[in-house]
């Protein structure tokens, strides 16, 4: 590969280079078409046509199909009561991807919503990404809630809770278990037989549970809800739907979200990646660092850049500044049409995180002391009456 390499000329590997981000660019566009087809997603489109102020998301085509979101936006127009459903594994703090996350969240909750978001860090455990229990609880109450707290949730509308520390949600999970059979959960999920036994109920009822605990009688019973997902998650909101049907609820609707690229370029951002996400809490000089050296749609030279443009639909550096810290496409038109190259891009980014950073870790410790006025503590009895 290197003789390869060595053997072409600097138009011919600039050329080639630009050829696999290209089809990088399109074999992501398929990916994400293809599965919309293959589970009946709808598109935005109409929704953006009648929203009067549709989320920068949904317009940048981050967030971009839903399942059954005509009930949220009938009660969204009508001011009727429905509920956001978006958990967090507390495995580690909340990286710049998840913010993407969290911001449509607010827009949501901006058009009415309210929020529960739960902390399952029994899922930490029991898919081994925390040692113990204790270690993802820790990381729910020091780093997580926290961090969502500074990014500006209204606390009267916004029910945070840490799995291990609600048992009410397994009570709910019991409630739940019966209207799923096992031969479903499997059909779903495909476990495996070396998988952990407690994945099983944790995935099939809990995970349930957690999207259905809005429609309880203690929260006003069965409404409209919507869960933000990536494609991969689609199986829990698919049995979540079938459960809730039987058990008399809403359907709960499903936001589709893109994953965000990883800093590395090596797939979506991840905090078990070395150098692939950007952690809300992180020292500036190392999100610096990470930006700097990271992977970009663009090209090696700069002379073939301006004259063919940067694939900017695969580029991290993009990601950032376009879903974070811009109100409209600009960034995109610019590296496309070659007026904006690799080196300024990044140089912009890193003002960008780095303003937003200071920000944002400024208000962690005001956070840290409201905690409190965020956490779900309402028992669920209506599951008892006989």
């Amino acid at each position: 590969m290197k003789n390869e390499l060595e053997d072409m000329s600097r138009e011919e590997f600039a050329a080639r280079d630009f050829s696999e981000k290209s089809a990088l660019r399109e074999r992501e566009r398929k990916y994400y078409a293809e599965k919309s087809e293959e589970i009946g997603l709808k598109s935005l489109e109409r929704f953006l046509q009648y929203h009067p102020n549709p989320s920068r998301f949904m317009k940048l085509g981050f967030t971009y199909a839903h399942r059954d979101l005509e009930s949220v936006a009938d009660a969204m127009a009508n001011g009727k009561p429905w509920a956001v459903v978006s958990g967090l594994n507390p495995s580690a703090p909340l990286h710049i991807g998840h913010k993407a996350v969290y911001d449509e969240v607010l827009w949501l909750q901006e058009q009415g919503a309210e929020v529960f978001i739960p902390l399952t860090n029994d899922e930490s455990f029991v898919v081994g990404k925390s040692k113990t229990l204790g270690e993802s609880r820790k990381v729910a109450y020091e780093e997580v809630i926290p961090s969502l707290i500074a990014m500006g949730f209204d606390a009267e509308r916004t029910h945070m809770f840490v799995d291990s520390d609600y048992p009410d949600i397994y009570n709910v999970a019991m409630d739940l278990s019966n209207k799923i059979s096992l031969n479903r959960a499997f059909g779903v999920f495909g476990f495996q037989m070396n998988e952990n036994p407690g994945a099983l109920f944790y995935r099939s009822a809990v995970q349930i549970a957690q999207i259905l605990l809005p429609q309880y009688e203690e929260f006003g019973g069965p409404k409209p809800t919507v869960v933000p997902v990536g494609i991969d998650q689609y199986p829990y909101l698919l049995l979540a739907r079938d459960v809730a049907e039987k058990k008399g609820f809403v359907p709960p609707a499903g936001l589709f979200l893109k994953f965000l690229w990883g800093m590395d370029g090596k797939g979506k951002m991840s905090a078990s990646r070395e150098g692939s996400a950007i952690f809300l809490t992180e020292n500036t000089n190392r999100a610096k660092k990470i930006i700097k050296t990271s992977y970009t749609g663009g090209s090696p030279f700069a002379d073939f850049q301006r004259e063919n443009g940067g694939i900017h639909d695969i580029c991290p550096v993009y990601t950032l500044r376009s879903y974070h810290f811009e109100e409209d496409n600009i960034v995109g038109e610019e590296c496309a049409s070659g007026q904006t190259l690799c080196g300024d891009c990044k140089k912009q980014a890193i003002e960008d995180v780095v303003s937003y950073l200071e920000d944002h870790q400024s208000k962690l410790e005001e956070a840290r002391s409201r905690v409190g006025e965020f956490i779900l503590k309402t028992p669920i009895r209506s599951i008892f009456e006989e």
